[in-house]
């Protein structure tokens, strides 16, 4: 899914009626989980909205968060709709952030970047070591959008 510099503010996934709770759906930004945001979780839900305020700051290529989805469903495909409210003008960031003053605002977004990354790769590592402590299963019907 592609994005642009800037502030996400808002998140809103989708699931149409049908989907009785078997489609599964997760966002990352490269191998770092947004979207739920705890490493190996998805959001799956059935005529629903799942929606949320969210301050997270893309500020590096590819620019693209990366949507994955499997259904358990063996008879019917299911399909979800994801909308993402972002902003790229440091006006609107401020508004969006009124902590951050306008004459510190690179600083501010330097130190939040910062925050992100050390977040990222917090899970990351966490996320290696459960790997290694776990057997790798293959679970039949997984895949992921770009499949």
């Amino acid at each position: 899914m592609p994005v642009t510099d800037g502030l996400i503010y808002q998140f809103d996934l989708y699931f149409p009626p049908g989907s009785s709770g078997l489609l599964y759906v997760a966002v990352f930004d490269g191998g770092h989980p947004l979207w739920p945001s705890e490493p190996g979780e998805w959001f799956f839900g059935d005529n629903i909205t799942i929606s949320f305020p969210d301050k997270y700051f893309v500020s590096s290529a590819p620019h693209n968060l990366f949507v994955y989805s499997y259904n358990l469903d063996t008879e019917f495909d299911h399909k979800f709709q994801i909308r993402i409210g972002q902003v790229s003008d440091p006006i609107l960031v401020q508004s969006l952030l009124p902590s951050i003053q306008m004459e510190s605002f690179a600083t501010d977004i330097a130190g939040l970047i910062a925050s992100q990354d050390q977040s990222r790769t917090a899970q990351r590592e966490r996320a290696v070591r459960q790997a290694d402590e776990l057997e790798v299963l293959e679970i039949p019907g997984v895949r992921s959008n770009g499949e």
